[in-house]
């Protein structure tokens, strides 16, 4: 495993991070019908924990709309903890039917206290906004209860998960985050131009979500009906096969050719697509760097 710092933070993460949220909840959900839908059980789950931690996985990601997420990897961690490099959220959750917003102060405190018990910790390593808006940032009611948290021992580092490459500027701009997670992989590299030169210069982390693009980077892609963006793929993949690498790997392998981004992380539910993921460490930095690879629209 390499390991990049997590911008000002100081702190020393694996390239590759492991998303815990196939672990905790149902998904993806638009596979049902390919058998592909639920979440792993719960010994499973803790066995996938482990096997990425043995093969050097130090950041974990997770959120409490994840469900079972957070209690799963309490119950992997014990003993553990200073192991690992722990990230969750606050101001999202999930009914089982669809996610529910609150970024009010006094809820980000009882997002957290949950947090902690169903993690079995005293604190979290990157305590970050979930889905947060350019609104979230603005209103700042949820920075401010981040930061009292962070007084208080129970948050080291802030940092904010973003869709949009506005929300991603104004988190950078504001100076509250350490860090910022967002959206970008070799079909979406919208936030290449602007977001991740700024977030460098500015020492503010840069942790990528979605480096498969949801799936579509993998061998799921048959299930795309667009013909072009099913040409895109194809093309990424006959480039990988050059290589002899894999199509997820190769997207992997884009994504950091970057040097802005601190970690990837990549959520599975099956230890063969960890190991495969894993793997990208060790094949051959691209022969072309990221500017040099055909540029398409976001």
């Amino acid at each position: 495993m390499n390991y990049r710092t997590l911008g000002r933070t100081g702190l020393s993460v694996s390239e590759i991070g492991l998303g815990a949220l196939e672990i905790g909840r149902d998904w993806p959900s638009w596979r049902k019908d390919l058998g592909d839908f639920a979440r792993p059980d719960e010994l499973s789950a803790i066995a996938l924990v482990e096997e990425a931690i043995s093969h050097g996985v130090n950041f974990v990601d997770t959120a409490p709309a994840y469900m079972e997420s957070e209690r799963v990897l309490g119950s992997a961690l014990k003993g553990r903890r200073n192991q690992l490099i722990l990230a969750t959220k606050c101001g999202e959750w999930f009914d089982g039917a669809k996610s529910v917003y609150d970024f009010s102060y006094g809820e980000t405190f009882r997002f957290v206290e949950r947090s902690l018990r169903n993690l079995g910790t005293d604190w979290i390593d990157l305590l970050q906004i979930h889905s947060g808006s350019v609104e979230v940032i603005r209103r700042g009611e949820t920075l401010s209860a981040m930061k009292v948290l962070q007084e208080q021992g129970k948050a080291r580092y802030l940092g904010i998960s973003v869709d949009t490459e506005e929300a991603a500027l104004e988190a950078i701009r504001c100076g509250g985050f350490d860090c910022i997670q967002l959206s970008y992989h070799l079909l979406d590299r919208v936030m290449e131009n602007r977001v991740i030169p700024e977030a460098e210069a500015a020492g503010v982390g840069i942790i990528v979500k979605d480096s498969l693009s949801k799936g579509r980077l993998t061998s799921k892609a048959v299930d795309i009906a667009d013909a072009g963006l099913r040409e895109r793929i194809g093309t990424y993949a006959q480039k990988a096969a050059s290589l002899s690498i894999s199509l997820p790997q190769y997207a992997l392998r884009f994504v950091l050719s970057n040097s802005g981004i601190s970690t990837v992380i990549v959520g599975t539910k099956r230890r063969q697509h960890l190991l495969e993921n894993l793997q990208c460490i060790d094949r051959p930095e691209l022969s072309m760097k990221v500017s040099e690879i055909e540029r398409h629209p976001g």
